[in-house]
């Protein structure tokens, strides 16, 4: 018979700081220790005196659980969802909003330090009009335990890898929460087990999209491609069946089936297999440029990039565009993934040049391009350091006068930021999701020769820690 494990210790805890991932941060000197250990405590805000239960430490830092809030911080106020806090979808939802934005907007702030001089124009952080049922895409994730209990939504914040039984979600729209739950009651009598990480089980994630502006849905199930562990096609019939009954009345409703294969020594494949209803959604963006207002639609396939908040992507995009200054002769839009912002671009500039390295998101761009009757935009599929070199060296190449770049969170590569600068181009307009990569390169740039002009954040994720911002750079001119 097994010893029980002794209760861990509940101590009073202080919360001090947030750390960068949004969770609070406290001290604790356990007794007969020579110096405080620091505690990460998921829903903690600054100001906050908590009652807490100890992990372990690790590496001087401890994972401690909220147990009870016994001096509220001037910043909480009630959460709306009952998962708070062990889902891992918000990390500030216990956050008054006004909060979050002052707290964004102090993170670009610190990202920038001294590049943020008195000629630079730092713009207030543009809230979301409704922080709430915002999402158009959200990815739930199938797990079992050793007791074969089942388990369907978002991953437990602080728990490595395990997953919470979502009923409730304030992020997406209600319907995402209806066809989870049918989701859930048809893998109750599907017979098939969730994947787990020894490459057993068919189960992965299940992913829900939905156009924002057009209603169109869209249901994906990732699952193994371990021949060992198929779907029937009795199973792939009732997984259609119980979908259709829990939406009955779409008529504009896409299934997929994702095959995730892994292989060691092998790159990880995707194979997708289109189930019924459309190949694609489509959503419609208004954007306004200040000159011109204008409503394009765009084809969103399984595997397509779309920005997860549709009414702020919006506004993103309009604000990005309204800083620039026309007229430009040719743009470049890098980075570009399905060229939504080179689309754009192409209604007011001569032409626009998009990279992109994924060859789904340009088979998109050009659907896209063709969908809206764009006709001075040029889609090239490359790495954009490599395809920027490449296109220097062309007889026809125009100088560019304004480039957009929109990198994954890393940053802009070396390469891609050498041939940028070799360049010269007048304008840089940089959005990014990550302002502490964003910093970095600008510095770059501005060390390059270029002026930081505008800073504008825009809250594209409430009750997130995570941050959209727009840089505006111009080349100094040189006598």
């Amino acid at each position: 018979m097994e010893t029980p494990r002794p209760p861990l210790p509940q101590v009073p805890l202080t919360i001090q700081r947030l750390n960068p991932r949004g969770r609070g941060i406290g001290s604790y000197q356990k007794p007969g220790s020579p110096s405080p250990a620091s505690v990460e405590i998921v829903s903690g805000l600054p100001g906050d005196e908590l009652l807490v239960e100890l992990g372990k430490a690790r590496r001087g830092k401890i994972q401690g659980r909220l147990k009870q809030v016994i001096t509220p911080s001037p910043w909480r106020t009630e959460p709306r969802c009952p998962h708070v806090p062990d889902c891992g979808g918000c990390a500030w939802q216990q956050m008054r909003y006004a909060t979050q934005l002052e707290q964004k907007q102090a993170i670009v702030s610190q990202a920038f330090g001294s590049l943020l001089t008195s000629a630079v124009d730092v713009r207030p952080i543009i809230p979301c009009a409704d922080p709430w049922n915002y999402r158009n895409k959200m990815e739930f994730s199938f797990s079992q335990n050793k007791a074969n209990e089942r388990f369907l939504g978002l991953m437990i914040a602080g728990a490595k890898g395990k997953v919470l039984n979502l009923t409730a979600c304030h992020l997406s729209p209600p319907w995402f929460l209806t066809l989870l739950t049918a989701v859930r009651a048809w893998w109750e009598t599907s017979g098939l087990a969730a994947y787990r990480m020894n490459d057993t089980g068919s189960l992965r994630t299940l992913t829900v999209r939905e156009g924002r502006r057009t209603g169109d849905k869209m249901v994906i199930l990732t699952v193994s491609g371990n021949p060992d562990y198929p779907l029937s096609k009795a199973q792939l019939q009732s997984f259609q069946e119980a979908i259709h009954t829990a939406l009955p009345d779409e008529k504009r409703l896409s299934l997929f089936l994702r095959v995730h294969q892994i292989q060691k020594g092998h790159p990880t494949q995707f194979y997708e297999m289109h189930l019924s209803g459309p190949d694609h959604i489509l959503e419609t963006l208004h954007i306004d440029t200040g000159a011109i207002q204008r409503s394009l639609t765009f084809k969103i396939s399984p595997t397509s990039f779309f920005q997860p908040n549709t009414i702020q992507a919006e506004i993103l995009y309009s604000q990005a565009l309204q800083l620039v200054t026309f007229p430009k002769k040719h743009v470049l839009d890098l980075y570009a993934g399905t060229a939504t912002l080179g689309m754009a671009l192409a209604l007011q500039a001569e032409s626009v040049t998009a990279i992109e390295l994924n060859p789904h998101a340009i088979f998109d761009a050009q659907s896209n391009k063709e969908l809206n009757q764009i006709d001075r935009l040029t889609l090239l599929c490359g790495d954009v350091g490599k395809t920027l070199a490449t296109l220097q060296t062309q007889d026809t190449f125009v100088p560019p006068d304004l480039a957009i770049i929109d990198p994954p969170r890393s940053g802009l590569d070396p390469q891609a930021l050498t041939h940028l600068l070799s360049l010269n181009i007048p304008e840089i307009l940089y959005i990014s999701c990550n302002p502490a990569t964003q910093a970095l390169n600008i510095q770059e740039l501005v060390q390059a020769g270029y002026q930081l002009v505008t800073v504008q954040p825009v809250d594209q994720f409430p009750h997130t820690v995570h941050i959209e911002n727009i840089a505006l750079l111009r080349k100094i001119e040189t006598k």
